[in-house]
């Protein structure tokens, strides 16, 4: 059970907070031993390896466990009932914000599915208003995908490449930060350019190319793949796909390490060839994660929760995850055998580099987001931008 902590006078961001006695990974790969962090005005002021002495408003001693930077769900649709292709109110997006907090994620991407232009058009505009401090910003899964890797998408609102379109999308909503497109689309690869060259992540996905059209992504400035080997063209060896392409890119590729989406072998062997720097842990989760095994919606389409696995009631599909990302780590280590310094480079360091965020490292300056775990990845404080929003130390 969480437990908060209140303090009088001092509120928020002037609060100096102090997390000490803890084994402090601070990028995913430089660690620090019985050390301590202390987080003032919002930010990270000072990492310290001898900490007696120091004075703060809050301390909390964290009994020899890791203290690493906050987690970030770069690509994730929703949850607790609450689905980001329909927004309502900032109060929808906060819930949805306040129930990452409890698998450690202090910032996330909200993933939106295609709708027509108009529907679309309307629902940038309500990102375009107030929301949540926690929002990275939106990231456009479509317009521009292929019809053989639509996954749920609603088909009929797949469409070609659409320049004016985009342009409308971006100044509609200075939010948006990424898109997924299918790069063998006619005109594909110069918006990927035009948009890269403007500051957006430009990623593969729901595609049908070749490896080496995946390739040429990258020459024209795509930087990831999304959700690596779910609706895309496989790694066959006289038929090289997107996973190919991925393969043999410098390309950042998300993952989503539930052990249903992916077999775990695969896992380990994607592990074993890309590598952890390549690597974006992500949920894909859809807007029922946090609920019970039942029957919802999503994407226009019945989905059938069992056992925390989502598919579409009709075809089996696959329809999203109900994962939490400290549960990916987990199970990142689990399968691979790997560090919780490599998980957090995989689920903080990576998608910050990708982004281009003052965030997921532990760094003199940087956001003062703050998760503490157990070596199981268990969740046993949280501090947000400076405030303590979970406390299982008091």
């Amino acid at each position: 059970m969480w437990k908060h902590m209140y303090l009088y006078g001092k509120r928020g961001h002037d609060m100096k907070t102090l997390i000490k006695n803890g084994i402090v990974i601070l990028d995913g790969i430089k660690r620090l031993n019985n050390g301590a962090v202390m987080i003032e005005g919002g930010k990270i002021t000072g990492i310290y390896k001898d900490y007696e002495g120091l004075e703060a408003d809050s301390v909390i001693d964290v009994q020899n466990n890791y203290i690493i930077p906050g987690l970030l769900d770069t690509h994730t649709h929703g949850a607790m009932g609450y689905d980001f292709n329909k927004y309502s109110s900032k109060q929808e997006l906060e819930i949805i914000s306040d129930s990452l907090l409890d698998e450690g994620v202090t910032g996330f991407n909200a993933s939106i599915v295609c709708e027509s232009h108009h529907d679309t058009l309307n629902l940038l505009q309500m990102y375009e208003g107030n929301t949540p401090d926690n929002l990275i910003g939106v990231h456009l899964e479509g317009p521009y995908l292929n019809i053989k890797n639509k996954g749920v998408m609603k088909e009929e609102h797949l469409r070609l490449v659409n320049f004016d379109e985009f342009n409308q999308y971006i100044s509609t909503c200075r939010k948006v930060n990424a898109m997924t497109i299918a790069p063998e689309l006619p005109n594909a690869l110069e918006l990927i350019n035009y948009a890269s060259n403007h500051g957006y992540v430009m990623n593969v996905g729901h595609s049908s190319a070749s490896a080496k059209e995946v390739k040429k992504a990258q020459a024209y400035g795509a930087k990831g793949i999304t959700h690596l080997y779910n609706a895309m063209s496989q790694h066959l060896h006289r038929d090289p796909g997107v996973v190919t392409g991925a393969i043999l890119s410098d390309l950042m590729c998300e993952l989503i390490v539930d052990g249903f989406h992916i077999d775990k072998d695969v896992i380990r062997a994607t592990y074993k060839a890309i590598g952890k720097e390549r690597i974006i842990l992500i949920t894909d989760a859809n807007p029922c994660k946090g609920l019970p095994d039942g029957q919802y919606h999503f994407s226009g389409k019945d989905i059938v929760i069992v056992g925390g696995h989502a598919t579409v009631k009709e075809t089996g599909r696959i329809a999203g995850s109900t994962l939490g990302l400290n549960e990916a780590c987990a199970n990142m280590m689990r399968y691979c055998d790997c560090s919780i310094d490599d998980a957090v480079l995989m689920a903080a360091v990576n998608p910050a580099k990708l982004y281009g965020l003052k965030q997921g490292k532990i760094e003199i300056g940087y956001q003062g987001d703050i998760v503490v775990i157990d070596k199981e990845f268990t969740i046993l404080a949280v501090i947000n931008r400076g405030i303590i929003k979970r406390n299982k130390f008091i």
